[in-house]
């Protein structure tokens, strides 16, 4: 039973083809302030063409090290799996080959834990991605200087977090922090939401797809996720083909149909981290402001918007999907569970669908609550996929001033006046709502 482990946290390192930096790697496992006894660290070799158990076996004199190795190579998710199948601790802590601990890095994981006192969580910790002096100070055994350390090699997440909103937008959406070069998570929820999803096979996301449903698994409570300043470690330079960083765009494919949801859904531009996140929050809470004020209701359709439900038809807002949809219809009903015709999003990623599948995309209120930015983009992304696209506005709405900090379009003439700048719209006053038609 993995309670009665002698080890306070296991150590799992994916490695693949490149013993050197995995040198350098266990090295600062060595050297780490928590004494060698209390913890272990497990190496999967993921298919190397060269086995790496020879540089894993240097350290057996002074790490409790294990080298995991798989015949073929399945990529770091079913590595990082293959190598947290093996730990035996209730704490797990993943690093990368490509990174080297700061000394007080594992003792800093563990107290954090010790300090949830059995409940869950996740530790974030600080990545310097150094350059070429700070790699030459650690391949010499030396601690990097301040001078190394500098803004230009700082975490990239502390660039993309510095305004004071987005630090709080954390809270909401820390998954999109979450990169495993340095991290950990209490054993049971890894298990518990499944571990890394070994059909992500190309690079990137695929900690931040796990960190994603840690986050829902527990309810996405504000605490769940922190970051420590002061659990440090150092990203080595090493070579990053563009075809791998392009295999991230194919994840965020498999990832969003996976997730269909309007969390996810803020990754569909590009954007740092903390706009991301920022969106995250905010379409988070309009969805909540919408639900409590009634909006987005099927109830304010006109007789004529109703009249053509029948045909091919992708609509969004809440009880959507009781509606009498036509054959090849889809909904975004946030009050309906997620499955096959119905999802979460608010359609700002659109393409599972093809060019001209719908005859019309209806989108009742839930359209004014997103940032100018993406309301320009639903529109354009809504005409490749329908015919016409019908933005509805109850007429039972608050303004904009007493949703905020959430969006909300309340002057239906402004919006109508932007859009006609560019497409072809026709306004329609009935007794709940207004009608935005736009071809």
């Amino acid at each position: 039973m993995h309670h009665m482990c002698r080890f306070r946290l296991s150590v799992v390192v994916p490695a693949y083809n490149n013993a050197p930096l995995l040198d350098l790697t266990l090295g600062g496992l060595a050297r780490q302030t928590m004494p060698a006894g209390d913890f272990e660290v497990i190496v999967n070799d993921d298919g190397s063409p060269v086995p790496l158990a020879p540089a894993v076996d240097k350290y057996a004199d002074r790490l409790n090290v294990t080298c995991v190795r798989a015949e073929h190579n399945r990529g770091r998710s079913a590595g990082r799996n293959a190598g947290a199948a093996r730990a035996s601790a209730d704490l797990l802590v993943f690093v990368d080959a490509d990174t080297v601990a700061h000394p007080a890095l594992l003792e800093r994981h563990a107290a954090y834990h010790d300090g949830r006192e059995g409940r869950p969580g996740v530790l974030l910790g600080e990545r310097f991605d150094i350059d070429w002096a700070g790699a030459g100070a650690l391949l010499r055994g030396e601690s990097p200087t301040p001078a190394m350390l500098d803004a230009y090699r700082a975490d990239p997440r502390d660039g993309h977090t510095a305004h004071p909103q987005h630090r709080l937008d954390f809270a909401r959406a820390p998954w999109l922090l979450g990169f495993t070069h340095n991290a950990s998570v209490d054993r049971a929820t890894f298990e518990a939401v499944g571990g890394f999803d070994e059909a992500i096979v190309k690079w990137g996301l695929e900690d931040s797809e796990l960190f994603y449903r840690v986050f829902h698994h527990h309810g996405c409570p504000p605490d769940l996720f922190a970051r420590d300043p002061l659990a440090i470690s150092y990203h080595m330079p090493h070579y990053r083909p563009t075809g791998e960083l392009l295999g991230t765009l194919d994840n965020i494919r498999y990832i969003a149909r996976k997730h269909p949801r309007y969390d996810f859904e803020a990754m569909h531009s590009p954007a740092t981290l903390g706009q991301v996140m920022g969106k995250v929050r905010l379409y988070s809470d309009a969805v909540a402001a919408c639900r409590r004020a009634g909006l987005g209701r099927p109830g304010v359709l006109p007789a004529e918007v109703r009249a053509g439900l029948a045909d091919r038809t992708l609509i969004a807002g809440y009880g959507v999907s009781r509606l009498p949809l036509g054959t090849g219809s889809h909904t975004f009903d946030q009050d309906a569970p997620i499955d096959e015709t119905n999802w979460h999003r608010l359609g700002l990623m659109l393409q599972d669908f093809r060019t001209g599948q719908f005859a019309q995309f209806i989108h009742i209120d839930l359209w004014r609550c997103l940032m100018p930015d993406d309301l320009s983009l639903l529109v354009t992304k809504g005409l490749r996929k329908a015919d016409r696209l019908v933005l509805v506005a109850s007429h039972s709405a608050p303004d904009a001033a007493s949703m905020l900090p959430v969006p909300f379009v309340d002057d239906l003439d402004y919006a109508a006046r932007m859009l006609a700048a560019r497409f072809d719209v026709s306004t329609a006053v009935h007794e709940e709502a207004t009608v935005l038609t736009i071809r």
